[in-house]
């Protein structure tokens, strides 16, 4: 087997291990491994239309994202995103996205990425109102030798379960946050509703 050949094969099992991973909440998977903390804003765009309290067209929340593993290479990545105490305390918010692709099917799949990804998918879907829906995250940049960074604003993002994303919001990272909070795919509500396998991450 050929270098090149073997790289490939290494990394389409990353890719299938990492998918599996993720919709079977394995622990210790790809959304518990090695990443950066930020403190952020997601604000909604004034023309957005999609439903869910929390997006309101104009609305502005304190947020929390998660993003990594910061390694050279392309591998699976992970960007998860917090709105703490998004419907009262306690009650948050959780976006867990992984490194995928733009459109059905490849946007069900983690793909291997540099470390900042083109774009990171819930993979399954959720029920926005009754319109089924994924959520994603776009950065501005992307490559192996870009990382994320205070000032940083990606696009906050929702795609049909067939169809491409499409923007209605941004995430400002403002900070770097003092620890990592706890991420659950269970975390929602405010007419957001996770679906399984989203409730398993």
């Amino acid at each position: 087997m050929k270098i090149p050949d073997a790289v490939a094969l290494t990394t389409g099992v990353q890719s299938l291990r990492a998918t599996a991973g993720a919709v079977l909440g394995a622990p210790g998977g790809l959304f518990a491994g090695p990443a950066e903390t930020f403190d952020a804003v997601l604000t909604i765009d004034d023309d957005a239309s999609v439903s869910g309290e929390l997006l309101t067209p104009g609305a502005s929340h304190r947020a929390v994202v998660t993003a990594g593993p910061d390694r050279p290479g392309s591998q699976p990545r992970m960007l998860c995103l917090k709105v703490p105490d998004a419907y009262g305390a306690g009650r948050d918010q959780d976006f867990l996205l992984a490194s995928s692709g733009d459109g059905a099917p490849l946007h069900h799949a983690v793909l291997p990425a540099a470390p900042v990804a083109p774009l990171y998918s819930s993979l399954w879907l959720y029920l926005a109102g009754w319109e089924p829906v994924l959520f994603g995250v776009c950065p501005p940049v992307t490559g192996h030798d870009v990382r994320f960074g205070v000032g940083d604003e990606l696009g906050f993002m929702v795609s049909p379960p067939v169809g491409r994303f499409r923007r209605v919001g941004a995430v400002k990272l403002t900070g770097v946050a003092e620890g990592r909070p706890p991420f659950s795919g269970a975390n929602s509500g405010g007419g957001i509703r996770a679906l399984p396998p989203v409730l398993f991450y």
